[in-house]
């Protein structure tokens, strides 16, 4: 598969994330022990979907490559939020891997079984079915909250799938800590911000990885 120096050149490019800042989260998320490790030349760590998972979580929600960590682990405890999901559509659209996802899975998750089924999965049979077809995938994070949302637009018969992410109940504070926490001028902030990759991403990274997995 991909080797990091692959992964990190392809989270580059299509992001836009200046190459040394990706480099950087890449070096943070292996000390954290959030990526696969390897030696070099032909004994490189082979890159999997959770390894791209976690890269492009920690670029999207992290505002700094020294939080990278902290907003990986923090994606990874999130849970479904059911009231704003439709993912029962991933089934509807013949996308039997996303729809297999458990039911206690996390963003980080989904995000790794997105990659794969672009790779080598059902997006991946799907979008080689189809003749110039390309799935509109959007995902963000949102920083601060903790929250995040994987949407597939354009499906067929015109379905639209989508996942939204919470802090589980047991990561969530109560209230009375934050009132605790103002008058000691350590409030987390009103500021919400928010990043967003496409298809473009998505597609790239499952490439590079698909291509990869058929030559072995």
């Amino acid at each position: 598969m991909a080797t990091p120096a692959q992964l990190v050149n392809a989270v580059s490019n299509t992001t836009g994330v200046p190459l040394p800042t990706v480099v950087d989260i890449d070096r943070k998320l292996v000390k954290g022990k959030l990526r696969t490790k390897g030696g070099r030349g032909f004994n490189a760590a082979q890159m999997t979907p959770l390894d791209a998972a976690r890269l492009l979580t920690a670029v999207l929600g992290s505002p700094q490559a020294n939080t990278s960590v902290e907003a990986v682990e923090r994606y990874a405890k999130t849970r479904v939020d059911k009231a704003r999901s439709s993912d029962k559509l991933f089934g509807a659209a013949k996308l039997d891997d996303l729809a297999a996802l458990p039911a206690r899975h996390s963003f980080v998750d989904a995000l790794a079984a997105l990659i794969a089924s672009a790779a080598t999965g059902s997006l991946a049979k799907l979008i080689a079915s189809s003749n110039d077809w390309l799935p509109h995938i959007e995902v963000y994070a949102f920083t601060r909250a903790t929250r995040g949302r994987i949407r597939i637009a354009s499906l067929p018969n015109g379905l639209t799938a989508s996942l939204d992410y919470i802090s589980a109940p047991a990561e969530t504070k109560p209230a009375k800590k934050f009132i605790r926490s103002r008058k000691t001028n350590e409030s987390p902030g009103d500021l919400e911000q928010s990043r967003r990759i496409t298809e473009r991403t998505i597609l790239t990274i499952a490439r590079l990885l698909g291509q990869e997995s058929e030559h072995e």
